[in-house]
């Protein structure tokens, strides 16, 4: 299953189209309301090896937090990799609340700002887990990194 925002259900897992040069795509892949990989129908391809069409499989989803969620107590340490659903975990309000938490004291995420560009956001984020007790630090400011919000 994977972790999205909002509720369970079932959703569109997409897989993304082989490399040009023929290697088999074996890790990148979203959930298709997060995804950035559109078919490609009638299109040639660079590549013989890929598919204008992308392969799509139904994965069952479960919410990060609350009563049905992927959290447990007794969890303290979470590698957060949510299939493109981590901006919104991030940025929804249970983030913001230790008790959502549960007893996780160590998160670790990716950022995509291929998913999300602006900045805001990501500060946005940080606050919410910054309100919920947690020590953030980050690595990786790009020349676009807007100074006046970083703190």
């Amino acid at each position: 299953y994977a972790v999205a925002h909002g509720n369970s259900g079932m959703k569109n897992f997409v897989h993304a189209r082989n490399r040009n040069d023929g290697s088999l795509n074996t890790w990148r892949h979203s959930l298709e309301e997060y995804s950035q990989y559109v078919d490609k129908k009638g299109t040639k391809l660079l590549s013989d090896g890929q598919d204008g069409i992308l392969v799509r499989s139904q994965v069952t989803t479960v919410p990060l937090f609350g009563e049905c969620g992927a959290l447990k107590p007794g969890v303290t340490f979470v590698k957060m990799d949510c299939e493109g659903a981590e901006v919104d975990i991030l940025l929804s309000q249970e983030s913001s609340q230790s008790s959502y938490w549960l007893d996780v004291t160590n998160l670790v995420f990716e950022w995509s700002f291929t998913k999300e560009r602006r900045i805001q956001k990501f500060h946005q984020a940080v606050r919410n887990l910054q309100s919920a007790g947690f020590t953030v630090v980050y690595e990786g400011q790009g020349s676009w990194w807007d100074t006046p919000e970083s703190n």
